[in-house]
């Protein structure tokens, strides 16, 4: 069972809030700035999500080549949702099954790319939840200590 209530507020967030030094997590890690570089040869619709997506987190100054991994994920899903919408536009959301042999009648199933889509949200949602990859999930992580050197949340509170 995965942990309740509504994901932690990123520590960005609480200290422009407001919030009290007590309840910020100054052993947050900070992921090294900089723009990821794709670690493999992407496809030309997965590589143009990619720069889209790097682009926009340089202009939010959130870029970090620890994402790397995550992001070329994202920029899979992104383009797998792109293929499967468009085949969807042209195709109907129930599709006809294979007549049985016994009865000789056929029936109706969802699309199957209905699930293409759900999944690849999913997987992109999961993964970069579960490694750290998001502001809410860094604003977990404690190093015990290791961050003292205030490159932690430490330096936005000075």
């Amino acid at each position: 069972m995965g942990k309740r209530g509504p994901r932690p507020k990123p520590t960005n967030l609480r200290v422009l809030h407001g919030d009290r030094k007590d309840r910020i997590n100054t052993d947050e890690p900070v992921a090294p700035d900089g723009l990821p570089e794709p670690a493999y040869d992407m496809a030309e619709d997965v590589r143009e999500v990619w720069d889209y997506t790097c682009a926009q987190l340089r202009a939010m100054r959130t870029a970090s080549t620890a994402d790397r991994d995550a992001l070329a994920v994202y920029c899979e899903a992104v383009a797998l949702h792109r293929k499967a919408s468009q085949l969807l536009a042209q195709t109907n959301i129930l599709v006809r099954t294979q007549r049985n042999r016994a009865s000789g009648a056929s029936g109706f199933m969802r699309n199957p790319l209905l699930q293409v889509q759900r999944d690849a949200a999913t997987t992109v949602r999961g993964f970069a939840q579960e490694f750290g990859l998001t502001p809410s999930a860094r604003s977990e992580i404690t190093l015990g200590g290791a961050n003292r050197d205030g490159l932690g949340a430490e330096r936005l509170l000075s």
